[in-house]
């Protein structure tokens, strides 16, 4: 299992605020990590590394998949303006510009353009692909914000390499409604979801997640993944 010496912890903190604007700035979310390493000096990136070296065995994390750490797609469909109507306010709010590989991307806007057709309403891609560099970005801010342990850590994010939303072939996609929820978890409640159940198939997706699912994550009524490539 990791430890993190004093001298870790003091460059990590130093790197806090850059991590913070490069999870913030656009595009962020297709980062490769030669963009990544740019940005780093070379004690910043041999922590970046250790960390990413991590093994999810040992923190319990038995059923984990490597998918690896391939190259960000070169062809992307962008997904930018999507509104929805906020739960909490009323408000019409806008999702942060999102990514899905192309085959994903084109198979995603046909389903939605037919529950549109079917239900009156849609959904909207709310995380689509997301580079095992900006999972790294990720994973190192939820470190800091568990105190350094990567056991905690783990708990609410995995690995570089280890999510379907870096790996195309198998392309995770998170979905929420546009008429708004104020409990994605419940996402399983609602009408795009039982569309979801029915039809989301012909398009060449599923549900990752299911409930009792083998790999032991919790049921995600909200994360798909296209699989017909």
């Amino acid at each position: 299992m990791l430890k993190f010496s004093r001298a870790e912890k003091l460059i990590g903190e130093k790197m806090r605020q850059k991590f913070i604007e490069l999870r913030e700035r656009p595009g962020a979310t297709v980062i490769s990590f030669d963009e990544l390493y740019g940005c780093l000096d070379r004690d910043e990136i041999i922590l970046i590394d250790k960390i990413c070296s991590a093994n999810p065995k040992e923190y319990g994390k038995n059923f984990t998949v490597f998918y690896g750490i391939n190259p960000v797609p070169k062809k992307m469909i962008e997904f930018s303006g999507q509104k929805y109507v906020s739960a909490r306010d009323g408000k019409t709010k806008t999702v942060r510009t999102q990514y899905l590989p192309e085959a994903a991307g084109r198979q995603f806007l046909k389903m939605k353009a037919a529950m549109q057709k079917d239900l009156g309403t849609a959904i909207n891609v709310t995380s689509g692909y997301r580079s095992p560099a900006y999972q790294a970005v990720v994973i190192f801010l939820i470190l800091l914000e568990k105190k350094w342990s990567m056991k905690n850590t783990l708990r609410c994010v995995t690995l570089p390499g280890c999510s379907e939303h870096g790996h195309p072939p198998r392309q995770g996609m998170d979905l929420a409604p546009v008429a708004g929820i104020e409990t994605i978890d419940e996402f399983y409640k609602t009408a795009e979801y039982q569309w979801l159940d029915k039809n989301a198939a012909r398009f060449g997706l599923e549900l990752s997640y299911p409930p009792n699912n083998k790999f032991g994550v919790m049921f995600e009524p909200y994360h798909w993944r296209y699989v017909k490539n």
